[in-house]
């Protein structure tokens, strides 16, 4: 219902326009321009986040094998690779 934070992160983020949030600052905050990089650089991670609702469409197309199964089953000719001349121990 309100910002819950120094006072650093609460300016930027009531100019961000966020009005219920709530943070925790680990190490040393007194360094008042890496303390306000950090809060807009994860303010700025927020907007990576994908919700499975903006997720592109997924087409899912036929592996090879079930694609050409077909031609593979019915082949004549068998091939084997050092089977013959046990080149493959």
């Amino acid at each position: 219902t309100s910002l819950v934070c120094a006072p650093v992160p609460k300016k930027l983020l009531q100019m961000a326009g966020i009005q219920d949030c709530w943070t925790a600052a680990k190490g040393c905050t007194a360094t008042l321009g890496n303390f306000a990089k950090a809060t807009y650089a994860a303010m700025s991670m927020t907007y990576s986040y994908l919700t499975p609702d903006l997720w592109k469409e997924t087409v899912f197309t036929k592996t090879p094998f079930q694609e050409y199964s077909d031609h593979l089953a019915t082949s004549t000719k068998k091939y084997t690779v050092g089977v013959a001349d046990k080149s493959y121990q």
